[in-house]
């Protein structure tokens, strides 16, 4: 029983120590992401107070974000932190075990933002950082259920939470899932339904924090309903919808797959089931959109506002032919959707012919002339007989741009060299 006591009271004794020297640990790591924060363009993270007790520390802190050049106006933000050193350690948000826990707080000092505003915000989010064992960082975000009423407007968000893992700005994981929301203002009402989303990642290319990262792996997003009342009439609802994607890398070349679904959606007095999309990109030289993925985050925002930008045409001529050299191609492999009348689906493939392409003249006419496509496609009779197209689809099927069997309307379709084929006939646009 003696011996018992004697350990639990080191045990203790060392909880009282530890966090003492892991308070050290805590500062070192902390002024390392203040480093990796400040080089990043646009960016700078001051620390104007560090005030260190046995168990935590009291910081105070201010992060502009720069925009003036941008035509836009800084933000600063004036950050409290309230650091907790483990190993083990208690917050309001519950309980963790790490090295040290960030609880931050925050206003707006460069620009007039509602007082109100700011304490709503600090009392229904709660914003966290936890520094483990093995130097990982995870964020942690929590909302409270928040409402707001303004004459005739109410709205109520539903609490939240988000968990996101940063390893060696290496590698990221975590997932965010919502309550959703309601809105109603004169008899209009939008409902959002939960929402979720998910992801596991890693960097393969670039800088996370410079905003230059490629990753690679999974991500999911899922909304369980949109539901847009206009006074007693239902004008459009979409439930169980989704989107995935997956990115890959092999042999230094990028595939992408993309999949959005849905269980059903109504529009307009229509009622559809399963709408799907499914797309597949691939062979994209990692090099060549790393060069191209760091040009365009060191261009000023505002030369991104026009499509026409010398500086883009510029980015695109020099990765122009990395890129093509690999036979980049895009699959739609699945545009389908199911109505009370039949399916509609359709597949489509895009490619650039890299012998066809102007490569000493970037421009948007130099991909059309460059661009080799083929879709195929069929729907039921009967869905386009209702929408009142029947003369037009019977025209096409006269003059053999559509072919009729089986209750449904077909094509296939292809376009080379500037010429657009549907059923093997020439069709001018």
């Amino acid at each position: 029983m003696k011996n018992l006591s004697i350990a639990v009271g080191l045990i203790l004794a060392s909880l009282l120590i530890a966090p003492k020297f892991i308070g050290a640990m805590v500062e070192s790591e902390r002024e390392k992401v203040l480093v990796n924060l400040n080089e990043t363009d646009g960016i700078t993270l001051t620390t104007s107070q560090y005030h260190t007790g046995w168990f935590g520390a009291d910081v105070t802190s201010e992060l502009t974000i720069a925009l003036e050049e941008d035509g836009l106006t800084d933000i600063t933000l004036s950050l409290e932190e309230e650091l907790t050193f483990g190993p083990v350690i208690i917050t309001s948000q519950g309980w963790h075990l790490g090295l040290g826990y960030s609880a931050v707080k925050f206003k707006f000092s460069a620009v007039e933002v509602d007082e109100e505003i700011i304490k709503l915000i600090n009392e229904k989010i709660h914003l966290g950082a936890l520094l483990s064992f093995n130097k990982d960082v995870t964020s942690f975000i929590k909302t409270d259920e928040m409402s707001y009423q303004d004459g005739e407007s109410t709205l109520v968000s539903a609490p939240a939470s988000a968990q996101f893992t940063l390893t060696d700005n290496a590698s990221i994981a975590g997932d965010f899932s919502w309550g959703g929301l309601k809105f109603e203002e004169l008899g209009e009402r939008f409902v959002l339904g939960k929402v979720a989303m998910s992801t596991e990642q890693k960097v393969v290319s670039g800088d996370y924090l410079q905003g230059t990262a490629i990753l690679t792996g999974d991500a999911s997003f899922i909304v369980e309903k949109i539901d847009m009342y206009s006074q007693a009439s239902h004008v459009f609802s979409l439930h169980g919808a989704g989107l995935t994607t997956t990115v890959s890398l092999d042999n230094n070349l990028l595939a992408l797959t993309l999949s959005y679904y849905a269980k059903s959606i109504s529009a307009s007095g229509q009622n559809f089931e399963k709408p799907n999309l499914d797309i597949v990109l691939a062979n994209i030289d990692i090099h060549a959109l790393q060069e191209l993925n760091t040009t365009m985050a060191n261009m000023p925002v505002n030369a991104l506002d026009s499509a026409s930008s010398e500086e883009i045409l510029q980015a695109l001529s020099a990765v122009a032919e990395k890129v093509l050299a690999n036979n980049p191609s895009l699959k739609v492999t699945d545009l389908s959707i199911v109505t009370d009348e039949g399916k509609i689906a359709s597949e489509l493939n895009f490619t650039i012919n890299k012998d066809l392409f102007d490569m000493s003249n970037v421009n948007s006419m130099a991909f059309i002339m460059a661009l080799e496509a083929d879709a195929k496609g069929k729907a039921p009779i009967a869905f386009l007989t209702k929408l009142g197209m029947a003369p037009m689809v019977n025209s096409f099927v006269e003059q053999g741009y559509l072919s009729k069997q089986d209750n449904n309307i077909s094509f296939e379709a292809k376009y080379l060299e500037n010429q657009l084929t549907v059923n093997g006939k020439a069709f001018q646009l």
